[in-house]
């Protein structure tokens, strides 16, 4: 019995003297701790690196805040203290430097696609203006058809795609660069949002500069292929040749009889050797339908045009009018007075 009770004082003094060594061991590293965390405090106020804190567990120092470089130079001070056996750093901004915890890392922001290239491509022919391209919305393409159809003076094939994703910024500025525009002769134009190349040929050296101005709206650079026509100036006699012709229509008819063709015929070659704008007002006989007379009478002018149109005079120069039962050269109450009010008249400028 009494080597017994020797034993159990022997295990029980044991276990004392063990939970004192831990008790002792965990006291002396929270001091250890303590301290050193006081110093990194210091050593870092003393390097002049703010935004950064510092915690210790044991001998190891937990850094965090702050951008990477600080975070690595925070390490290198840290680590200088006699009895630091190492420091972790944690960043809150990128980039982080090697040695962070990964799942501490500022998430990288989300990348937005870029918006696709937007073009518009403009040629033209005998038949008329195309149009391809791709542009943003219908009403960015309404407004561009409207703009080539008055500055290229032919009717337009819109072929244009729409795509949402498009950049919008510099089409807006090209179709406001149009409207400023003169007419263009056989004119192409390229675009792709980082050049533009146009073509054609107009009728002066004002006109061209014009054009060049407007272009310079878009903040794109311009290649400019335009050509300035130089054709020689009509004789008195030969403007009144042309204005002097006079187109006669059938009854409730927009057809060119022979008559009309032979007289088109003979001031087509003075036309095509000038740049003069040409206008052509229709006319009817009355009485008409009403509420018919505009339409009705712009058709007969637009009979002349085509012709015109359709033997080498550029569109762009012709514009067309209708005007109704106005301007009588006879009266109506007989029928050779309507056959001479059923008209279209040229005139030049």
């Amino acid at each position: 019995m009494k080597h017994t009770a020797q034993k159990v004082s022997i295990v029980i003094a044991a276990v004392l003297l063990g939970g004192t060594l831990v008790a002792g061991s965990l006291i002396g590293q929270a001091a250890t701790a303590t301290s050193l965390e006081s110093q990194a405090v210091a050593a870092l106020q003393q390097a002049g690196i703010d935004g950064v804190s510092v915690t210790f567990q044991g001998r190891e120092a937990n850094l965090s805040g702050g951008d990477s470089s600080s975070l690595e130079a925070a390490q290198q001070v840290v680590e200088a203290i006699s009895g630091v056996r190492w420091a972790k750093t944690s960043c809150i901004l990128d980039p982080c430097p090697a040695n962070a915890s990964p799942t501490q890392s500022a998430s990288p922001p989300p990348v937005t696609p870029p918006l696709a290239p937007a073009t518009v491509n403009i040629t033209t022919s005998a038949d008329g203006v195309t149009l391809t391209g791709t542009v943003n919305s219908q009403a960015a393409a309404d407004a561009l058809v409207a703009q080539v159809a008055q500055v290229f003076g032919q009717p337009v094939d819109n072929q244009l795609v729409i795509d949402p994703a498009s950049d919008p910024s510099w089409v807006s500025d090209l179709t406001n660069a149009l409207a400023a525009s003169p007419a263009i002769s056989g004119g192409s134009l390229s675009a792709d949002g980082t050049s533009i190349t146009i073509g054609g040929t107009v009728a002066s050296d004002s006109d061209l500069a014009i054009i060049d101005d407007a272009l310079q709206q878009t903040q794109l650079p311009v290649t400019d292929n335009i050509t300035v026509t130089t054709t020689p100036a009509l004789s008195a006699a030969e403007i009144a040749k042309i204005n002097g012709t006079v187109i006669r229509f059938g009854s409730s008819s927009y057809i060119l009889d022979a008559k009309a063709k032979r007289k088109l015929d003979a001031i087509i070659p003075l036309l095509a050797k000038s740049t003069v704008t040409i206008t052509i007002n229709g006319y009817l006989s009355a009485p008409h339908q009403p509420g018919r007379e505009t339409g009705d009478s712009k058709q007969r002018a637009q009979s002349v045009a085509k012709y015109l149109i359709d033997h080498g005079i550029d569109a762009a120069r012709i514009h067309v009018h209708g005007r109704g039962v106005g301007n009588p050269v006879a009266p109506n109450n007989t029928s050779a007075g309507r056959a001479a009010n059923r008209r279209a008249t040229l005139t030049i400028s």
